[in-house]
């Protein structure tokens, strides 16, 4: 015999099958299982009939006010934080008095940009 014997190959078939057909009964089973869940929680002996004690006025004013009043102010003092550290602006008329920045490259170079000694804009210096 130079091959193997037909009934590996056979074989070999048979445990392919096997294994799409536990593919697919484990593919359709899950599923199912996962939506009965809710209906299967009536067989539990806990269903929720006895309730903990409750929170009271104090702390359900905690919990649902002071905390989230609390975390949005949180956010619009760390928003409002860079405007409120009082670095020094530019005013339109006035001296410019920073370090020059290179914007648009070369251009500048070659006169596209004007000079800005115009009076005017929103600080109403005509």
């Amino acid at each position: 015999m130079i091959g193997p014997p037909a009934f590996d190959r056979f074989a070999a078939v048979r445990t392919r099958i096997a294994t799409r057909l536990g593919v697919l009964a484990v593919g359709s089973i899950a599923p199912v299982l996962a939506v009965a869940g809710p209906a299967l929680a009536s067989l539990k002996p806990d269903d929720g009939s006895v309730p903990g004690p409750s929170l009271g006025a104090g702390l359900t004013i905690l919990i649902f006010v002071v905390i989230p009043v609390g975390v949005f102010l949180l956010i619009a003092g760390l928003a409002s934080l860079p405007s409120a550290l009082g670095k020094p602006r530019y005013r339109p008329g006035r001296e410019w008095d920073h370090d020059p920045t290179w914007v648009q490259g070369p251009a500048l170079d070659a006169g596209v940009a004007s000079e800005g000694s115009a009076r005017g804009g929103a600080s109403a210096e005509w």
